[in-house]
């Protein structure tokens, strides 16, 4: 069974690190290849060889690097060469192989290198450069490289990651539900799970593309398809150890997410071709790309205007929240920090500190204000952390990162908003997990979800907010006031 995804970007970070700096193709290479391919938890020697001979145009005999017959040729260079040259090259070599009458062995994919810089290339597909970052990002890419770990890869459909086109998706799941006739209260917390596994499917929470695989992997009239989300949310929402034996390897894999999310029980969505087409494309959208901070703006994207008029809902943008949040306690944090540079017990008194701090937005709508103001806070904590631990070798990062969603509270007469709230908490969690982890070199994520914000689902302005939050445990209090 292939190494799960985490496991894989826990190595590639490994990988990068060990090979950084790192010039002579020479005396190196081998073994870079080597660690490559361990990487994914294979063998090289399995499967590719070294100096593989293929008789030119000319008749004379060149040398590929490493050739895995029938899978990748891959072409090295030493630091600072041109990679045209090496990809030039690689090219024609699979020319060569053609003339040879090698069609059996030739190579779906060409990787080059010189070290430091590395591109990958599908040669069936139609833009041939898959891939093309410096080593440090590798993990970053790691799922361009789902055939050598043994993952099924599916090519999806581009789609412009872009704001505007995530609310759209939204919308237009929406819409497919409530014509579908699928109850108001009960519609709303099914597309924050569908949110939720979108993301989750894109951003390493979930191994191998699951999620999307479920969605295309239906029927094309989507008759299958509500039973089986069912299952998948029934799922997560199970102990890995208390998962029946039988369950479906795809599901088994699964994480058990915890957190209330996936806990209550749901009417089964009975999709049709049209509900299907709708969380298919949104399926093939690179939700990575979107962060936890504008899910207020597709939230407004799913609601009517009346709706918002009614219950006063108003998005602030991440730049208004900032011009709040700086001078209440960002710009100090930020000065802090920076004067304690590398004083180890300087930086240890503020992280206690920040870890101490407490939030509180009483009309916190999608919780954009929250996740905005943790994200901050904790790209301050591991900028710390990075200080303090940067240059060691980690066990465990995981129990390092003290701040933690608990910190924030929010109160929200909406039920749909708040749920989006804390749930755009969770990943902007994952998100700076990830952060910290390209800061320490060691991949982790925090499942399953032992904390939550603290979300109050009432009215603000008929609510004792001493109750929610007392004074002297409150740090700060901030939001955008409701509107009528």
């Amino acid at each position: 069974m292939p190494l799960s995804w985490n496991e894989i970007k826990t190595r590639a970070l490994a990988f990068s690190r060990e090979w950084a700096g790192e010039t002579r193709e020479t005396a190196e290479a081998k073994s870079f290849w080597d660690a490559f391919f361990n990487v994914f938890g294979l063998s090289r020697r399995a499967v590719a060889s070294f100096e593989e001979p293929v008789r030119s145009i000319k008749g004379t005999y060149h040398r590929i690097d490493l050739f895995w017959k029938g899978r990748l040729l891959a072409e090295h260079k030493s630091a600072g060469r041109d990679l045209t040259k090496a990809k030039g090259q690689a090219f024609d070599y699979v020319q060569d192989l053609i003339r040879e009458g090698r069609h059996s062995e030739l190579p779906q994919y060409i990787v080059v290198t010189d070290f430091s810089h590395i591109q990958l290339y599908d040669l069936e597909a139609a833009e041939r450069l898959v891939a093309d970052f410096p080593l440090k990002e590798f993990h970053r890419h790691i799922k361009h490289f789902a055939f050598i770990a043994g993952y099924k890869q599916h090519t999806f459909a581009e789609e412009p990651a872009v704001n505007l086109k995530a609310a759209e998706l939204m919308a237009n799941l929406c819409d497919t539900l409530e014509d579908a006739g699928y109850p108001d209260h009960q519609r709303q917390i099914y597309l924050v799970r569908l949110l939720f596994c979108l993301f989750a499917n894109d951003t390493g929470i979930f191994d191998s593309n699951v999620f999307d695989l479920l969605v295309t992997d239906s029927a094309p009239d989507g008759k299958d398809l509500g039973p089986r989300l069912a299952e998948f949310f029934e799922t997560l929402n199970i102990p890995t150890d208390r998962r029946q034996s039988t369950l479906d390897e795809s599901l088994a894999s699964l994480p058990y997410v915890n957190g209330g999310l996936f806990a209550d029980s749901l009417p089964v969505a009975h999709f049709n071709t049209a509900m299907r087409d709708a969380l298919l494309e949104a399926s093939r959208f690179d939700w990575s790309r979107i962060s936890p901070a504008v899910f207020g703006a597709l939230f407004q994207g799913v609601m009517e205007p009346r709706a918002r008029r009614q219950i006063g809902a108003h998005y602030t943008s991440e730049a208004n929240i900032l011009k709040v949040i700086r001078p209440l306690f960002l710009d100090d944090l930020q000065a802090r920090l920076k004067k304690a540079g590398a004083n180890r017990a300087a930086l240890e008194r503020l992280h206690d500190h920040l870890a101490s701090l407490k939030f509180l937005d009483p009309a916190c709508g999608c919780g954009n204000f929250l996740v905005i103001a943790y994200r901050e806070l904790r790209k301050i904590e591991n900028a710390l952390l990075a200080s303090l631990y940067g240059t060691q070798g980690i066990v465990d990062i995981a129990h390092l990162a003290r701040v933690d969603v608990d910190q924030f509270y929010g109160i929200e007469i909406d039920e749909w908003p708040a749920r989006i709230a804390e749930v755009a908490m969770w990943l902007m969690d994952h998100q700076m997990n990830g952060d910290l982890a390209e800061k320490l070199g060691q991949y982790f994520v925090r499942l399953p979800l032992k904390k939550s914000p603290t979300i109050l689902n009432t009215n603000a302005l008929r609510t004792n907010w001493k109750e929610l939050l007392p004074p002297k445990e409150c740090s700060f209090i901030m939001g955008n006031p409701p509107f009528v």
